[in-house]
């Protein structure tokens, strides 16, 4: 088994220059995603968690949230398939004393069983090479009856900050708009009953799956708004597998920076977002 467990592909994808761009952009993308975050831990029982699971956690912006809240009497563990994120994760956290981090693929790490009394994700359970397996090994991680919480993303029409820039793209080098599927990826478990299937096959009870609308929310500027969404995001990853001329690179950044405008009032620009919230009992 690889360093990266049973999931490689995506291992090498968040090790490598995606998951070292997310590094960079870290700070923005947390703002952006502070909305869906709140909706996240208002979903959360924290005042009865004493030892939490944070799942695909990234550079540690949630599981630093959840360590606020359990401080003075609990702990939470943050694991991701990313050194390159858990770096950053490590060094924010270097004054926190109730939060570790494990640099592990949480489909096939070891876990100790029923180790955890909760465990949540905001985005990081939708790249699972097998999603079943992975999540029958957080289940076993969890105190029996304790809950599982976490965001995922609705289907890809319902979220103009995904659809909107690919659309952008394949005008400017025809590359066609792919809907994703159930492969492995940010819109993975877009289809509700395909999500309710794997959870009920890995052994949780009592699933409850509600579908909610809100913002991702910028103060950058359309301009830096743009710059980002070359890098990060559908549109960056579409316009790269494309391999886009000079010229068609500047046309699409050119309409980033109109699609930003379009949606900016007040000094914010925000883009619609639909996510699942989705709650399960081990």
């Amino acid at each position: 088994m690889s360093v990266y467990g049973e999931n490689e592909d995506q291992g090498k994808y968040w090790n490598e220059k995606p998951g070292r761009s997310w590094v960079l952009h870290d700070h923005e993308m947390n703002n952006r995603f502070q909305n869906i975050s709140d909706i996240l831990f208002a979903s959360l029982d924290a005042p009865n968690l004493s030892n939490v699971l944070d799942i695909g956690c990234g550079a540690g912006a949630t599981t630093l949230r959840m360590a606020k809240s359990l401080s003075g009497r609990g702990t939470v563990t943050g694991i991701d398939i990313s050194d390159a994120l858990l770096g950053l994760a490590r060094e924010k956290a270097s004054a926190v004393e109730n939060v570790t981090f494990t640099w592990a693929d949480a489909q096939s790490y070891q876990f100790e069983p029923a180790g955890f009394d909760g465990a949540f994700s905001r985005f990081g359970v939708m790249f699972f090479a097998d999603p079943v397996k992975a999540f029958a090994n957080l289940r076993a991680a969890l105190v029996p009856r304790s809950k599982l919480v976490f965001v995922c993303w609705a289907p890809l029409q319902d979220n103009p900050f995904f659809l909107e820039p690919m659309e952008v793209v394949s005008r400017h080098t025809n590359a066609p708009v792919i809907a994703p599927g159930t492969a492995p990826g940010p819109m993975a478990f877009g289809n509700r009953d395909y999500l309710s299937d794997i959870l009920q096959r890995a052994g949780y009870q009592a699933t409850e799956i509600v579908t909610r609308q809100t913002t991702l929310d910028t103060r950058q500027s359309p301009q830096e708004d743009a710059a980002l969404m070359m890098k990060i995001g559908a549109g960056a990853r579409m316009l790269f597998e494309a391999e886009p001329s000079k010229a068609q690179v500047h046309s699409v950044q050119e309409d980033f920076v109109r699609l930003s405008a379009a949606k900016r009032s007040g000094g914010i620009t925000r883009y619609p977002a639909t996510i699942h919230v989705v709650t399960a009992t081990a």
